[in-house]
């Protein structure tokens, strides 16, 4: 991507302006992550602040998006916008949830900066649905953690499938404020802030198990 589509695609999201086809196709053929997540980043602190909302109860219901099959990107970004018009007419979307396609076999998943693009370029062109959920029954929980800073903010996962502390923890170690929520996106517990940085790196790191 050239310097100049970079900058006029940055200038329309911090000016909540809301993006078109095309540009979801160039996000998704931009190779710079650090930028994509950034510019995530940047639409999801506007939408939750630094929240993290999660769920380790009853599955929840949610708008999901199988990708890592033969869709193209093009494919995606107009599964995105079809669910964008939905939301726009009738407002009864709360989460969208992008998950990855499980192959049999030799084939091979999505590889995980696949993953986080999808995960990007979905929060910056729903810009009317409130959550991007990561299910880490699909991704795993290292890389759920890593959604978080690429427009996810929200884990939901099978039932008796993750520790509740193990996922407290995840959140605060992304920087994240959790919040227990249930399966209607209702909050349940709000927990408290994410410790700074210069906090956690006066802590001992644990080297050894």
């Amino acid at each position: 991507m050239d310097a100049g589509l970079k900058r006029e695609l940055e200038a329309k999201v911090y000016a909540g302006e809301r993006l078109n086809r095309a540009d979801g196709e160039a996000l998704y053929a931009c190779d710079d992550l650090a930028w994509l997540g950034r510019l995530a980043h940047h639409r999801r602190t506007q939408l939750n602040g630094d929240r993290v909302t999660f769920n380790a109860g009853p599955p929840s219901e949610v708008a999901a998006m199988i990708y890592g099959r033969l869709e193209s990107a093009g494919d995606r970004v107009d599964h995105v916008l079809r669910l964008r018009d939905q939301q726009d007419a009738t407002g009864d979307v709360p989460a969208f949830a992008p998950v990855r396609h499980q192959p049999e076999g030799e084939a091979r998943a999505a590889a995980p900066t696949e993953t986080l693009k999808t995960f990007a370029v979905s929060r910056l062109l729903l810009d009317n649905v409130r959550h991007v959920t990561c299910s880490w029954a699909t991704h795993d929980l290292p890389i759920a953690q890593l959604t978080l800073n690429f427009g996810a903010d929200d884990l939901d996962g099978p039932e008796g499938s993750a520790d509740r502390d193990e996922l407290l923890t995840l959140i605060w170690d992304a920087g994240f404020r959790p919040v227990e929520r249930d399966a209607r996106h209702e909050v349940v517990t709000e927990h408290e802030p994410a410790p700074s940085l210069a906090l956690r790196r006066s802590e001992p790191q644990q080297v050894w198990a």
